[in-house]
């Protein structure tokens, strides 16, 4: 699958499933935790997901960057994604490396992104000045949270346990909660950024899900399948071969010929 062409293979394009309960086509929800530039990986992934456009909704957490060889492969792929299906049918939310890019570039604060993996990022948008600074201003259009019926999706999970009670940098960053928290979000929270140390999804005290597999630590990336009806299910990919390699920036991009 090719998402810097945009043209998916002939099983993706499978007849959708039939929910057991209606008859009508089933409808999915599809979270998919921490990429940080595996590119690769994240192809493998939506393969294994049986991803239809058509009928689920993708929600990414965040981190797409940093770390990880591809960072600007994964960028290209996640707007060319948005512009093909729509921004709601392919969520993105913001995480705190793309925050970290951010104020690198708008601040100067390159230091603690370049501590945290903002150099590979650098190398992987090389000589794609065009390139960067629309992903700054991409990143910084990306909303903080996603809610749905029954669930909250954001990067870092709820410090508290309404939605409004939380600042914008707790919904990025907070991790402290996680250790001696127990009181129950109003929703299900579903969120990243705290690597798995198994390189598998867990429940945190509060029963919430965090979906950061360590893909980019050697782990895997993983998806969260919320369908309308009937019960979750986790896919994962470990992270591809592939994905120490870099893809050379100079590439073709076909989805900015698609904006002209």
């Amino acid at each position: 699958m090719n998402f810097l062409n945009f043209k998916r293979p002939s099983r993706l394009n499978m007849a959708p499933e039939k929910g057991r309960y209606s008859g009508e086509i089933m409808k999915r929800l599809i979270a998919i935790g921490d990429i940080h530039g595996c590119f690769y990986t994240l192809e493998s992934l939506l393969e294994k997901a049986k991803w239809n456009p058509k009928t689920d909704t993708l929600v990414f957490i965040g981190d797409y960057i940093d770390r990880g060889k591809n960072s600007l492969a994964v960028v290209l792929a996640l707007i060319g994604m948005q512009i093909k299906h729509g921004k709601e049918k392919v969520v993105c939310l913001r995480g705190n490396h793309e925050q970290m890019a951010i104020n690198a570039y708008r601040k100067n604060e390159t230091g603690i992104w370049f501590m945290n993996g903002g150099q590979e990022t650098v190398q992987s948008f090389s000589g794609r000045t065009d390139c960067f600074e629309e992903a700054i201003s991409w990143f910084d259009g990306l909303p903080l949270y996603h809610e749905t019926e029954n669930n909250i999706f954001c990067h870092a999970g709820l410090s508290r346990p309404k939605l409004k009670e939380n600042f914008p940098a707790e919904l990025l960053w907070g991790r402290n909660w996680m250790e001696k928290d127990s009181r129950k979000r109003e929703k299900q929270v579903v969120f990243g950024h705290t690597p798995s140390e198994t390189g598998f999804a867990y429940t945190t005290l509060t029963g919430d899900i965090c979906i950061d597999s360590a893909c980019v630590f050697g782990g895997n990336l993983c998806a969260l399948l919320i369908p309308e009806h009937g019960e979750k299910e986790y896919v994962y990919a470990p992270k591809s071969s592939k994905d120490s390699e870099r893809i050379s920036a100079a590439q073709p991009l076909e989805y900015r010929q698609r904006r002209r």
